[in-house]
């Protein structure tokens, strides 16, 4: 957990997975919420970050010309302190060479492991924080700046451009950051009633909110839902106003996504938060073929829809 007030300070080591079975007390309960803050730091930055490719590399837009965008964006839904210092970073200008700061960086993103640590104690919950995982992926990804070079030789992909207004890429970004911030407190949840924890979710948006990187007004939001605990199976995804919220946005991250890989752009984030939200939004899904094909090769059983009869058995096993 980061940011430039008093007691912001982050959790620098992992809980483990057999450590995050043990009981724990208060104190875990506070390192694992700062945790899974930088975690959700993490997916918060790359969304950003692929917004902004998406108009860097494929509108061709100089970073002066994308600065008054993000600001823009920080006057509304997306208010927040990593809007805020986005729009100031494309807006700044390398006092060695008079062209915009961005160029002279190194595209090789640092990760000092919350992030990862998120991932792991998601799986280890059986939660899965794509978002965050995604934007992990992508970290270690911009590292192998030689392999990179080299698939950009050998494969021959080049990125071409992306017509999208920039209304899409605001409502894509806001239904990305809901999706994130969704799984986040999902894995909070998780961990809570495993310790028993009885960690006040509406609390912790408001402490977020107070003082960190991820600040934004979406926070005051998550802490209104959970307030009014009108969370239909305890998701805040599904709250009423954030429902209202991707009912509106999702059709912007589905043109974003779409366009993006047409034009060989990567959304890591971007896709991942579009297939949870599809995911979460079809009663049946595709999971049928897989406990068949569990059953197949291993005799692991399945559920019968018609009957709710278990530890069932389909023809092949005789």
């Amino acid at each position: 957990m980061g940011g430039s007030r008093p007691g912001s300070r982050g959790h620098r080591g992992p809980l483990r997975g057999r450590a995050l079975r043990r009981p724990a007390g208060a104190g875990r309960a506070g390192h694992f919420v700062k945790t899974v803050h930088n975690g959700i730091e993490y997916a918060d930055m790359q969304l950003i970050a692929e917004a902004y490719g998406l108009m860097r590399h494929g509108q061709g837009r100089a970073p002066a010309d994308l600065a008054p965008v993000f600001a823009r964006w920080n006057e509304g839904r997306l208010r927040s302190y990593l809007v805020e210092i986005t729009a100031a970073v494309l807006a700044a200008t390398d006092p060695l060479t008079g062209g915009p700061v961005l160029d002279v960086i190194l595209d090789s993103a640092g990760q000092k492991g919350t992030g990862r640590w998120t991932a792991v104690e998601a799986l280890a919950l059986g939660q899965s924080a794509s978002t965050i995982e995604a934007a992990v992926g992508a970290r270690s990804w911009s590292s192998e700046i030689a392999v990179r070079a080299a698939g950009e030789s050998i494969l021959a992909t080049r990125r071409s451009a992306v017509d999208l207004p920039d209304t899409d890429l605001e409502g894509a970004l806001l239904a990305g950051r809901i999706i994130a911030y969704a799984q986040g407190f999902r894995l909070l949840q998780a961990a809570s009633d495993l310790h028993g924890w009885g960690t006040d979710m509406a609390r912790v948006a408001e402490t977020w909110r107070a003082g960190c990187i991820i600040r934004s007004a979406l926070l005051a939001d998550i802490a209104a839902a959970f307030r009014s605990g009108d969370l239909p199976e305890g998701q805040l995804f599904l709250s009423p106003a954030f429902a209202a919220d991707l009912r509106a946005t999702l059709p912007a991250l589905r043109r974003t996504v779409a366009a993006a890989a047409l034009a060989g752009h990567p959304v890591p984030a971007h896709s991942a938060a579009l297939a949870f939200a599809d995911t979460m939004a079809q009663s049946r899904g595709t999971a049928d073929l897989i406990q068949a094909q569990r059953d197949y090769f291993g005799r692991h059983g399945f559920v019968r829809r018609d009957t709710g009869a278990a530890h069932q058995h389909g023809p092949w096993a005789g």
